[in-house]
Protein backbone atom coordinates (compact mmCIF):
# COMPACT_ATOMS: atom_id res chain seq x y z
CA UNK A 1 0.00 0.00 0.00
CA UNK A 2 2.49 3.01 0.36
CA UNK A 3 2.81 2.92 4.01
CA UNK A 4 -0.92 5.27 4.37
CA UNK A 5 -3.41 3.14 6.98
CA UNK A 6 -7.07 4.37 7.80
CA UNK A 7 -6.74 6.43 11.28
CA UNK A 8 -9.22 5.65 14.35
CA UNK A 9 -11.72 7.90 13.18
CA UNK A 10 -13.71 5.58 12.02
CA UNK A 11 -17.05 6.67 13.48
CA UNK A 12 -17.45 9.52 10.95
CA UNK A 13 -19.54 8.47 8.52
CA UNK A 14 -17.88 8.30 4.62
CA UNK A 15 -18.50 10.81 2.27
CA UNK A 16 -22.64 11.06 1.07
CA UNK A 17 -23.92 9.87 3.95
CA UNK A 18 -26.95 11.95 4.60
CA UNK A 19 -26.89 14.04 7.72
CA UNK A 20 -27.94 12.22 11.24
CA UNK A 21 -27.55 9.05 9.54
CA UNK A 22 -24.75 6.85 10.43
CA UNK A 23 -23.15 3.02 9.52
CA UNK A 24 -25.22 1.81 11.89
CA UNK A 25 -27.99 2.18 9.23
CA UNK A 26 -26.35 -0.70 7.12
CA UNK A 27 -24.94 -2.98 8.57
CA UNK A 28 -24.76 -7.19 8.40
CA UNK A 29 -28.22 -8.12 9.09
CA UNK A 30 -26.99 -10.75 11.51
CA UNK A 31 -25.16 -8.19 14.05
CA UNK A 32 -28.47 -6.63 13.85
CA UNK A 33 -30.40 -9.26 14.92
CA UNK A 34 -28.11 -9.97 17.39
CA UNK A 35 -28.98 -7.09 19.04
CA UNK A 36 -32.56 -6.50 18.66
CA UNK A 37 -32.18 -10.02 20.92
CA UNK A 38 -30.16 -8.13 23.50
CA UNK A 39 -27.15 -10.40 23.71
CA UNK A 40 -24.57 -8.68 25.37
CA UNK A 41 -21.64 -10.75 24.52
CA UNK A 42 -20.90 -11.59 20.87
CA UNK A 43 -19.31 -14.85 19.88
CA UNK A 44 -16.95 -13.91 16.84
CA UNK A 45 -15.49 -17.13 16.76
CA UNK A 46 -18.90 -18.95 16.48
CA UNK A 47 -20.04 -16.02 14.41
CA UNK A 48 -17.21 -16.60 11.78
CA UNK A 49 -17.68 -20.71 12.12
CA UNK A 50 -21.39 -20.79 10.98
CA UNK A 51 -20.81 -18.77 7.92
CA UNK A 52 -18.09 -20.88 6.49
CA UNK A 53 -19.69 -24.46 7.98
CA UNK A 54 -23.04 -23.94 6.06
CA UNK A 55 -20.87 -23.28 2.97
CA UNK A 56 -18.57 -26.48 3.37
CA UNK A 57 -22.36 -28.13 3.02
CA UNK A 58 -22.44 -26.37 -0.08
CA UNK A 59 -19.09 -26.98 -2.38
CA UNK A 60 -16.09 -29.05 -2.07
CA UNK A 61 -12.72 -27.71 -1.54
CA UNK A 62 -11.60 -27.87 -4.80
CA UNK A 63 -14.25 -25.92 -6.43
CA UNK A 64 -12.99 -22.66 -4.34
CA UNK A 65 -11.56 -20.52 -6.70
CA UNK A 66 -11.36 -17.51 -4.48
CA UNK A 67 -8.86 -16.40 -1.93
CA UNK A 68 -9.72 -17.59 1.75
CA UNK A 69 -6.47 -16.90 3.42
CA UNK A 70 -3.72 -14.31 3.03
CA UNK A 71 -1.41 -14.66 -0.34
CA UNK A 72 1.18 -13.87 -1.93
CA UNK A 73 0.65 -11.97 -5.30
CA UNK A 74 2.46 -13.33 -7.87
CA UNK A 75 1.54 -10.49 -10.67
CA UNK A 76 -0.83 -7.23 -10.88
CA UNK A 77 -4.44 -6.85 -11.44
CA UNK A 78 -7.43 -4.52 -12.59
CA UNK A 79 -10.29 -5.38 -9.85
CA UNK A 80 -9.99 -7.20 -6.76
CA UNK A 81 -13.12 -8.63 -5.94
CA UNK A 82 -14.82 -9.11 -2.67
CA UNK A 83 -17.29 -11.40 -1.11
CA UNK A 84 -17.52 -10.55 1.94
CA UNK A 85 -18.22 -13.05 5.22
CA UNK A 86 -21.92 -13.31 5.02
CA UNK A 87 -22.11 -14.68 1.62
CA UNK A 88 -20.61 -17.73 2.39
CA UNK A 89 -23.73 -19.74 3.32
CA UNK A 90 -24.71 -19.13 -0.39
CA UNK A 91 -21.45 -20.10 -1.89
CA UNK A 92 -23.44 -20.30 -5.54
CA UNK A 93 -23.64 -16.50 -5.41
CA UNK A 94 -19.76 -16.29 -5.59
CA UNK A 95 -19.62 -19.15 -7.97
CA UNK A 96 -21.38 -16.61 -9.83
CA UNK A 97 -19.87 -13.64 -9.93
CA UNK A 98 -16.86 -15.86 -11.07
CA UNK A 99 -18.53 -16.99 -13.91
CA UNK A 100 -19.99 -13.56 -14.64
CA UNK A 101 -16.39 -12.01 -14.41
CA UNK A 102 -15.16 -14.51 -16.47
CA UNK A 103 -17.75 -13.92 -19.04
CA UNK A 104 -17.28 -10.43 -19.27
CA UNK A 105 -13.53 -10.29 -19.84
CA UNK A 106 -12.68 -8.88 -16.24
CA UNK A 107 -9.25 -9.30 -15.04
CA UNK A 108 -9.85 -10.12 -11.09
CA UNK A 109 -8.73 -11.44 -8.15
CA UNK A 110 -11.44 -12.34 -5.83
CA UNK A 111 -11.42 -12.94 -1.95
CA UNK A 112 -13.80 -14.06 1.20
CA UNK A 113 -14.12 -14.76 4.55
CA UNK A 114 -12.23 -13.59 8.06
CA UNK A 115 -8.98 -12.78 6.39
CA UNK A 116 -10.05 -10.24 4.21
CA UNK A 117 -12.89 -8.81 6.81
CA UNK A 118 -14.06 -4.98 7.15
CA UNK A 119 -13.97 -5.17 10.72
CA UNK A 120 -17.79 -4.44 11.20
CA UNK A 121 -19.01 -7.50 13.85
CA UNK A 122 -15.62 -6.38 16.16
CA UNK A 123 -16.44 -2.55 15.80
CA UNK A 124 -19.95 -2.95 16.64
CA UNK A 125 -19.56 -5.67 19.68
CA UNK A 126 -16.99 -3.93 21.82
CA UNK A 127 -13.61 -3.73 20.11
CA UNK A 128 -13.21 -0.97 18.03
CA UNK A 129 -9.82 -0.53 18.15
CA UNK A 130 -9.64 -4.45 17.00
CA UNK A 131 -12.16 -3.92 14.08
CA UNK A 132 -9.63 -0.63 12.75
CA UNK A 133 -6.79 -2.92 12.40
CA UNK A 134 -8.22 -5.32 10.79
CA UNK A 135 -9.79 -3.26 8.10
CA UNK A 136 -6.14 -2.05 8.03
CA UNK A 137 -4.55 -5.20 7.28
CA UNK A 138 -7.69 -6.24 4.72
CA UNK A 139 -6.26 -2.85 2.47
CA UNK A 140 -2.60 -3.75 2.71
CA UNK A 141 -3.64 -6.99 1.54
CA UNK A 142 -5.79 -6.30 -1.69
CA UNK A 143 -3.32 -2.81 -1.95
CA UNK A 144 -0.59 -5.60 -2.75
CA UNK A 145 -2.39 -6.75 -6.14
CA UNK A 146 -2.05 -2.91 -7.31
CA UNK A 147 -5.51 -3.02 -8.46
CA UNK A 148 -7.53 -0.06 -10.20
CA UNK A 149 -10.49 -0.81 -8.56
CA UNK A 150 -12.12 -3.11 -5.57
CA UNK A 151 -15.46 -4.29 -6.18
CA UNK A 152 -17.70 -5.31 -2.84
CA UNK A 153 -20.73 -7.46 -3.01
CA UNK A 154 -21.59 -6.66 0.76
CA UNK A 155 -23.52 -3.42 1.29
CA UNK A 156 -21.74 -3.24 4.84
CA UNK A 157 -17.98 -4.04 3.23
CA UNK A 158 -18.60 -1.57 0.36
CA UNK A 159 -19.65 1.58 3.25
CA UNK A 160 -16.87 0.62 5.55
CA UNK A 161 -14.42 0.27 3.09
CA UNK A 162 -15.47 3.88 1.14
CA UNK A 163 -15.06 5.26 4.43
CA UNK A 164 -11.32 4.29 4.99
CA UNK A 165 -10.30 4.92 1.97
CA UNK A 166 -11.88 8.09 1.71
CA UNK A 167 -9.93 9.41 5.22
CA UNK A 168 -6.64 7.79 3.04
CA UNK A 169 -7.09 10.51 0.49
CA UNK A 170 -8.41 13.23 2.19
CA UNK A 171 -5.35 12.55 4.71
CA UNK A 172 -2.57 11.74 1.75
CA UNK A 173 -4.11 13.16 -1.03
CA UNK A 174 -4.11 9.42 -2.85
CA UNK A 175 -6.01 6.64 -2.46
CA UNK A 176 -4.64 2.69 -3.08
CA UNK A 177 -7.57 1.80 -5.14
CA UNK A 178 -10.77 3.21 -5.72
CA UNK A 179 -14.36 1.33 -4.12
CA UNK A 180 -17.45 0.62 -6.22
CA UNK A 181 -20.28 -2.06 -5.15
CA UNK A 182 -21.22 -4.96 -7.30
CA UNK A 183 -24.14 -3.39 -8.55
CA UNK A 184 -22.49 -0.06 -10.07
CA UNK A 185 -19.72 -1.83 -11.17
CA UNK A 186 -21.64 -4.94 -13.34
CA UNK A 187 -24.10 -2.15 -15.03
CA UNK A 188 -21.36 0.15 -16.17
CA UNK A 189 -18.98 -3.14 -17.23
CA UNK A 190 -22.50 -3.84 -19.78
CA UNK A 191 -22.53 -0.58 -20.76
CA UNK A 192 -18.86 -0.11 -21.48
CA UNK A 193 -18.79 -3.50 -23.49
CA UNK A 194 -22.28 -2.48 -25.20
CA UNK A 195 -23.04 -5.04 -28.58
CA UNK A 196 -19.65 -6.85 -27.23
CA UNK A 197 -21.54 -8.47 -24.18
CA UNK A 198 -21.59 -12.43 -25.14
CA UNK A 199 -25.44 -12.49 -24.62
CA UNK A 200 -26.48 -16.77 -24.93
CA UNK A 201 -29.38 -16.67 -27.89
CA UNK A 202 -32.25 -17.01 -27.52
CA UNK A 203 -32.20 -15.64 -24.24
CA UNK A 204 -34.34 -17.10 -21.36
CA UNK A 205 -37.53 -14.76 -21.15
CA UNK A 206 -38.20 -13.54 -17.43
CA UNK A 207 -40.80 -11.57 -16.14
CA UNK A 208 -39.15 -10.05 -12.81
CA UNK A 209 -40.61 -8.65 -9.17
CA UNK A 210 -37.32 -6.91 -7.19
CA UNK A 211 -37.47 -7.21 -4.12
CA UNK A 212 -34.82 -4.28 -3.10
CA UNK A 213 -34.64 -1.47 -0.46
CA UNK A 214 -33.77 2.11 -1.11
CA UNK A 215 -33.31 5.68 0.16
CA UNK A 216 -35.76 4.71 3.04
CA UNK A 217 -32.59 2.67 4.27
CA UNK A 218 -29.53 4.46 2.77
CA UNK A 219 -28.51 6.10 -0.03
CA UNK A 220 -26.07 3.90 -0.90
CA UNK A 221 -29.18 1.40 -1.49
CA UNK A 222 -31.07 3.12 -3.93
CA UNK A 223 -28.13 3.57 -5.87
CA UNK A 224 -28.03 0.01 -5.51
CA UNK A 225 -31.89 -0.21 -6.47
CA UNK A 226 -31.51 2.16 -9.79
CA UNK A 227 -28.42 0.21 -10.95
CA UNK A 228 -29.86 -2.87 -10.43
CA UNK A 229 -33.25 -2.23 -12.57
CA UNK A 230 -31.23 -0.43 -15.43
CA UNK A 231 -29.03 -3.67 -15.26
CA UNK A 232 -32.15 -6.00 -15.89
CA UNK A 233 -33.19 -3.48 -18.83
CA UNK A 234 -30.02 -4.06 -20.40
CA UNK A 235 -30.46 -8.34 -20.54
CA UNK A 236 -32.30 -9.60 -23.44
CA UNK A 237 -35.61 -11.52 -22.25
CA UNK A 238 -35.97 -9.89 -18.65
CA UNK A 239 -38.81 -7.60 -18.17
CA UNK A 240 -38.58 -5.45 -14.62
CA UNK A 241 -42.45 -5.13 -13.81
CA UNK A 242 -41.81 -3.35 -10.32
CA UNK A 243 -41.57 -3.99 -6.74
CA UNK A 244 -42.69 -6.92 -4.47
CA UNK A 245 -43.94 -5.85 -1.21
CA UNK A 246 -43.37 -7.53 1.98
CA UNK A 247 -45.46 -10.28 3.24
CA UNK A 248 -48.33 -9.07 5.52
CA UNK A 249 -46.10 -11.35 8.67
CA UNK A 250 -43.31 -8.77 7.45
CA UNK A 251 -39.78 -8.81 5.06
CA UNK A 252 -38.18 -12.26 5.32
CA UNK A 253 -34.88 -10.69 5.39
CA UNK A 254 -35.73 -8.42 8.01
CA UNK A 255 -34.24 -5.62 6.79
CA UNK A 256 -37.14 -3.43 6.17
CA UNK A 257 -40.15 -2.48 8.65
CA UNK A 258 -42.89 -5.09 8.96
CA UNK A 259 -45.13 -6.58 11.22
CA UNK A 260 -42.87 -9.07 12.41
CA UNK A 261 -39.75 -8.29 15.15
CA UNK A 262 -36.70 -9.60 14.64
CA UNK A 263 -36.56 -12.52 16.93
CA UNK A 264 -35.65 -16.48 15.99
CA UNK A 265 -33.75 -19.21 16.86
CA UNK A 266 -29.95 -19.17 18.76
CA UNK A 267 -27.99 -18.98 14.88
CA UNK A 268 -25.60 -16.54 13.44
CA UNK A 269 -25.67 -18.46 10.73
CA UNK A 270 -28.84 -19.55 7.67
CA UNK A 271 -31.50 -19.79 10.35
CA UNK A 272 -30.43 -16.11 12.35
CA UNK A 273 -33.93 -14.36 10.75
CA UNK A 274 -37.02 -13.12 11.05
CA UNK A 275 -38.73 -15.61 10.05
CA UNK A 276 -36.72 -18.66 11.72
CA UNK A 277 -39.87 -19.03 14.45
CA UNK A 278 -42.50 -19.00 11.38
CA UNK A 279 -45.18 -21.80 11.49
CA UNK A 280 -46.13 -24.28 8.69
CA UNK A 281 -49.44 -21.68 8.08
CA UNK A 282 -47.75 -18.54 7.76
CA UNK A 283 -45.17 -19.98 5.40
CA UNK A 284 -47.89 -21.73 3.07
CA UNK A 285 -49.53 -17.66 3.58
CA UNK A 286 -46.52 -16.18 2.59
CA UNK A 287 -46.07 -18.11 -0.35
CA UNK A 288 -49.35 -17.46 -1.14
CA UNK A 289 -49.15 -13.69 -0.63
CA UNK A 290 -45.89 -13.75 -3.10
CA UNK A 291 -48.48 -15.70 -5.64
CA UNK A 292 -50.90 -13.22 -5.55
CA UNK A 293 -48.61 -10.22 -6.09
CA UNK A 294 -46.83 -12.03 -8.98
CA UNK A 295 -49.64 -12.87 -10.87
CA UNK A 296 -51.10 -9.62 -10.67
CA UNK A 297 -48.52 -8.45 -12.59
CA UNK A 298 -47.86 -11.53 -14.44
CA UNK A 299 -44.47 -11.83 -13.37
CA UNK A 300 -43.01 -15.34 -13.13
CA UNK A 301 -39.89 -14.73 -10.81
CA UNK A 302 -38.91 -12.79 -7.61
CA UNK A 303 -35.00 -10.88 -7.27
CA UNK A 304 -33.18 -10.14 -4.90
CA UNK A 305 -30.17 -7.81 -4.31
CA UNK A 306 -27.72 -8.47 -1.21
CA UNK A 307 -27.02 -12.72 -0.27
CA UNK A 308 -28.52 -12.21 2.87
CA UNK A 309 -31.88 -10.84 1.13
CA UNK A 310 -31.58 -14.15 -1.13
CA UNK A 311 -30.81 -16.09 1.31
CA UNK A 312 -33.81 -15.49 3.16
CA UNK A 313 -36.44 -14.66 0.25
CA UNK A 314 -35.53 -18.11 -1.18
CA UNK A 315 -36.77 -20.22 1.61
CA UNK A 316 -40.31 -19.14 0.04
CA UNK A 317 -39.01 -19.98 -3.68
CA UNK A 318 -41.24 -22.32 -5.56
CA UNK A 319 -41.35 -24.15 -9.35
CA UNK A 320 -44.23 -21.83 -10.07
CA UNK A 321 -42.38 -18.94 -8.72
CA UNK A 322 -38.75 -19.19 -8.11
CA UNK A 323 -36.98 -16.91 -6.03
CA UNK A 324 -33.22 -15.68 -7.93
CA UNK A 325 -30.71 -13.19 -7.25
CA UNK A 326 -30.47 -10.71 -10.17
CA UNK A 327 -26.87 -12.12 -10.58
CA UNK A 328 -28.40 -15.28 -11.25
CA UNK A 329 -30.31 -13.99 -14.30
CA UNK A 330 -27.24 -11.73 -15.42
CA UNK A 331 -25.31 -14.97 -15.83
CA UNK A 332 -28.69 -17.51 -17.26
CA UNK A 333 -28.60 -14.61 -20.25
CA UNK A 334 -24.58 -15.17 -20.69
CA UNK A 335 -25.05 -18.97 -20.93
CA UNK A 336 -23.53 -19.51 -17.65
CA UNK A 337 -26.12 -22.47 -15.35
CA UNK A 338 -25.47 -22.12 -11.69
CA UNK A 339 -28.03 -23.47 -9.57
CA UNK A 340 -29.09 -21.96 -6.26
CA UNK A 341 -27.61 -25.19 -4.18
CA UNK A 342 -28.59 -23.31 -0.75
CA UNK A 343 -32.15 -23.02 -1.96
CA UNK A 344 -32.07 -26.72 -3.33
CA UNK A 345 -30.94 -28.22 0.13
CA UNK A 346 -33.45 -25.66 1.83
CA UNK A 347 -36.32 -27.26 -0.04
CA UNK A 348 -35.32 -30.88 0.09
CA UNK A 349 -36.32 -30.50 3.63
CA UNK A 350 -34.82 -33.68 4.89
CA UNK A 351 -31.77 -34.21 6.18
CA UNK A 352 -30.92 -37.99 5.52
CA UNK A 353 -31.00 -36.85 1.72
CA UNK A 354 -29.44 -33.58 2.41
CA UNK A 355 -26.33 -35.58 4.08
CA UNK A 356 -25.98 -38.04 1.64
CA UNK A 357 -26.33 -35.39 -1.54
CA UNK A 358 -23.40 -33.07 -0.15
CA UNK A 359 -21.57 -35.95 1.40
CA UNK A 360 -18.48 -35.36 -1.93
CA UNK A 361 -18.82 -31.63 -0.10
CA UNK A 362 -17.94 -32.08 3.51
CA UNK A 363 -15.80 -34.85 3.30
CA UNK A 364 -13.63 -33.08 1.19
CA UNK A 365 -13.54 -31.02 4.12
CA UNK A 366 -12.29 -33.24 6.45
CA UNK A 367 -15.39 -32.97 8.05
CA UNK A 368 -16.99 -36.03 10.13
CA UNK A 369 -20.41 -37.63 9.27
CA UNK A 370 -21.52 -36.95 13.00
CA UNK A 371 -20.50 -33.16 12.77
CA UNK A 372 -21.80 -33.14 9.13
CA UNK A 373 -25.41 -34.33 10.23
CA UNK A 374 -25.40 -31.91 13.16
CA UNK A 375 -24.72 -29.20 10.80
CA UNK A 376 -27.17 -30.36 8.30
CA UNK A 377 -29.76 -30.00 10.95
CA UNK A 378 -28.61 -27.00 12.22
CA UNK A 379 -28.48 -24.95 8.44
CA UNK A 380 -31.10 -26.22 6.66
CA UNK A 381 -33.81 -28.10 8.06
CA UNK A 382 -36.81 -25.36 9.32
CA UNK A 383 -39.13 -26.07 11.68
CA UNK A 384 -41.96 -25.70 9.29
CA UNK A 385 -40.09 -28.18 7.00
CA UNK A 386 -43.47 -30.16 6.19
CA UNK A 387 -44.78 -26.72 4.48
CA UNK A 388 -42.13 -26.55 1.91
CA UNK A 389 -42.40 -27.51 -1.62
CA UNK A 390 -40.17 -29.84 -2.24
CA UNK A 391 -37.64 -29.84 -5.28
CA UNK A 392 -39.23 -31.72 -8.08
CA UNK A 393 -35.30 -32.58 -8.97
CA UNK A 394 -35.06 -34.27 -5.80
CA UNK A 395 -31.73 -32.75 -5.66
CA UNK A 396 -30.69 -33.74 -9.22
CA UNK A 397 -29.95 -30.11 -10.39
CA UNK A 398 -27.27 -29.80 -7.59
CA UNK A 399 -24.78 -30.31 -9.81
CA UNK A 400 -22.72 -27.19 -11.39
CA UNK A 401 -22.68 -26.17 -14.38
CA UNK A 402 -20.30 -23.44 -15.68
CA UNK A 403 -18.47 -22.69 -18.94
CA UNK A 404 -16.29 -20.60 -19.06
CA UNK A 405 -13.82 -22.16 -16.55
CA UNK A 406 -14.96 -20.31 -13.13
CA UNK A 407 -11.44 -19.57 -12.10
CA UNK A 408 -10.50 -15.92 -10.22
CA UNK A 409 -7.09 -16.38 -9.59
CA UNK A 410 -3.77 -17.44 -11.24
Amino acid sequence: MTGHEPTSAQTKPPPGTPAGATRDQYENVAQLLMRERGHGDFDFPRFYKELVEAGRLQLSKDEVTWLQQPAKPNRTTDVVLSFGCGVQTTPHLMMTLVGVFNALGIDFVATAGQSYCCGSPLKHYGRPDAGVRTAQTTIRRWAAWQPRVNVHQCGSCFMQFSGHIAEVEAETGRAPFEVVHITRYLLERLRDLGDAVPWRHPAPRRRALLHCEGAEVHITKQDAREAIIETLELIPGVEYVGMVADPSVGSPCGTSKGKRNLTGGEHYGTKAAPHNDITSSEYRQVQAELQAQAAAVGADVILTPHHKCHREWSKYGSDSLPVMHYTSVLAEALGLSIPDRFQILWRLGDANKILQMTRPHWESWGITEPKAREMVTRYFVPEYADAVQQCACEGNCFKTVLEPAASSNP
